[in-house]
């Protein structure tokens, strides 16, 4: 295996460890402000959201869902792009 391809590996399997760990209900913040296709903020990186839904374990890619403060839309987040999370308190209630 290269060297590039090695760290490509490390970096898929970082994200899916970090996938793992993080719950409904804890907070996430990334690592830079995220950015629409047409340049309007969606989040920023000086915050923490609430994560509210993960994608199914079998899905293809692996994400988590938090909601926008600026826009109020759902948006699906990288795990890579995670830069800090904190657990949450109490546990998150499922409907």
């Amino acid at each position: 295996m290269s060297e590039t391809h090695l760290a490509q590996h490390d970096q898929v399997n970082d994200s899916l460890s970090l996938w793992h760990l993080i719950e409904i209900g804890d907070r996430v913040r990334i690592e830079a402000s995220l950015l629409s296709v047409e340049g309007d903020l969606q989040l920023r990186s000086d915050r923490y959201y609430e994560v509210i839904g993960k994608s199914a374990l079998d899905a293809p890619h692996h994400c988590l869902y938090v909601q926008s403060d600026i826009t109020g839309d759902v948006i699906e987040l990288f795990p890579g792009f995670v830069a800090d999370y904190q657990r949450s308190e109490e546990p998150a209630h499922h409907a």
